[in-house]
């Protein structure tokens, strides 16, 4: 998860002073879309292992079909399905970006890989060869004519109140792309204060999109965000060059050329490491709260809900989510894998304490929501890799990541750390049934799922760490699956 802001020298105004017109990019290489032939990927390598948590005697859950999506990395996978069922998967690959756009990108690659037969094969895609493709974590929807609208993840900020968004669209599902249009972003006063990341680095000013566009019954487009206003100062609990985050949601009633700020989903500098970052947006359109606006937050220990039962103008206050059998507090679980009480120094420490990680949020065709989330146990031992934290030092360096003599590499060792997924039938009033598909194995906790057919689900996730932060040898790979979910207490079509 990157974090926001910092002065900017660029004149990236200037540059993208096309914006307001709403104009694509014109040259015909970006109006194209390939799938391109993959080479031979390595077998699947695990199959997940659905381990129940909590039992909702109302749901029936079945493995599927799994495959490998992405190689040569496939970190924080994000997904989008269209209406056809096409799959489209975004993940980091161990390559550096193109750095072919004007503004800040991903310090990794970012792959794409898609699927047109429910995730069963999967195909390498990109809209230009040696260019940075769009950013998906931004959010994509398919529109109730069809066209299928995709915004890139990174707004930079150009003015005092504005940002420039890249928009994509397809209207053939996905077998040609057009763009980029450069949209407009009308915001509250950015922080510009100087901080960094959340590896320690300085980025240009930008405030961050995540998973989510939603196209309302009257048309109007809502997406949201996260970044720190003016006045957000906050730092966060593990890096004090880094600021807490608020979420904020935007709304467009032009199709997305034009954005506006419509209210802050929540801000609260006292709350978990990071504030709240990393949302995602759902509205309920059957069962119980039809109608509403349902979001789900990252904080860096619990993962933090609100919602909006007025389109979005109003929200109220973001309290923590309970997923019954899943406590980020319970450290006695997994203490003493890293620590020995018997030490004469031991002195207990809120390092142990856990986190839920970036959560991703979907309604089925049967009234279900599914909730993907990660769970680091502990949250700082679980990310780390090679005995070594991975922030960069005093002295701005990054540290020497190779493993230490004699100290485990493997700190994702508890069997409370791992990939989950949620299950509401009852409009998010509370999780009901609970599964763990990876536990204790190396991944950075980020998944998404989408529904390809009814009562199907299609998951991807990842099976591990950037390869600085692995031995060598190991298989890195975004991996997906199919899963049957069933509700036994309403008959098809209701």
């Amino acid at each position: 998860m990157l974090r926001l802001t910092s002065p900017w020298i660029a004149a990236l105004g200037q540059a993208l002073a096309v914006c307001a017109a709403f104009v694509p990019t014109s040259i015909a290489l970006l109006a194209a879309a390939a799938d391109i032939p993959m080479p031979p990927l390595t077998s699947v390598t695990e199959t997940p292992r659905m381990i129940t948590i909590e039992q909702d005697p109302r749901l029936t859950l079945a493995l599927g079909k799994t495959a490998v999506v992405m190689a040569n990395g496939g970190y924080q996978p994000f997904l989008f399905c269209s209406a056809e069922g096409t799959l489209f998967c975004q993940a980091q690959l161990d390559e550096p970006p193109f750095h072919s756009k004007a503004k800040v990108v991903y310090f990794l690659r970012i792959g794409t890989a898609i699927s047109r037969d429910r995730g069963v094969t999967w195909t390498r895609w990109t809209h230009q060869e040696n260019h940075d493709d769009v950013n998906i974590e931004g959010g994509a929807v398919q529109c109730a004519d069809g066209m299928i609208l995709m915004l890139d993840t990174y707004i930079p900020v150009d003015q005092v109140h504005h940002g420039v968004g890249e928009l994509w669209k397809s209207t053939d599902d996905l077998h040609s792309l057009n763009g980029p249009f450069f949209v407009d972003f009308h915001l509250p006063k950015t922080n510009l204060s100087g901080a960094t990341n959340d590896m320690g680095v300085t980025e240009p000013p930008n405030v961050r999109l995540h998973r989510s566009v939603i196209e309302m019954p009257n048309r109007d487009l809502l997406t949201i965000a996260y970044n720190s206003f003016a006045g957000d100062t906050a730092p966060a609990g593990y890096l004090a060059s880094m600021m807490k985050t608020r979420v904020v949601l935007f709304r467009s009633r032009d199709r997305g050329a034009h954005w506006a700020y419509l209210a802050t989903v929540g801000v609260d500098g006292g709350v978990g490491t990071e504030g709240y970052g990393e949302p995602v947006l759902v509205r309920v359109a059957r069962g119980p709260h039809t109608g509403r606006l349902l979001c789900l937050i990252r904080t860096g220990r619990e993962l933090y809900g609100s919602h909006s039962d007025d389109d979005g103008l109003t929200w109220v206050r973001p309290t923590p989510v309970r997923f019954p059998g899943v406590d980020i507090y319970d450290t006695a679980k997994w203490e003493d894998l890293f620590v020995n009480k018997k030490d004469p120094d031991y002195l207990p420490s809120d390092e142990m304490i856990g986190a839920l990680v970036d959560p991703e949020l979907i309604q089925m065709q049967n009234g279900v929501l599914v909730c993907a989330f990660g769970a680091r146990m502990p949250a700082k031992k679980a990310s780390e890799g090679l005995g070594r934290s991975f922030l960069k030092g005093p002295d701005g360096k990054y540290p020497d990541m190779r493993p230490i003599p004699g100290r485990r590499y493997d700190t994702w060792r508890a069997p409370e750390n791992g990939d989950y997924l949620a299950f509401s039938c009852d409009g998010g009033d509370t999780w009901s049934h609970i599964v763990q598909y990876r536990s204790g194995l190396a991944t950075t906790h980020y998944a998404g799922v989408r529904e390809v057919a009814a009562d199907l689900l299609y998951v991807v996730y990842d099976n591990s760490l950037p390869k600085t932060r692995q031995k060598a040898g190991t298989v890195h790979q975004a991996l997906g699956f199919q899963l049957v979910v069933k509700r036994t207490d309403v008959r098809p079509g209701n």
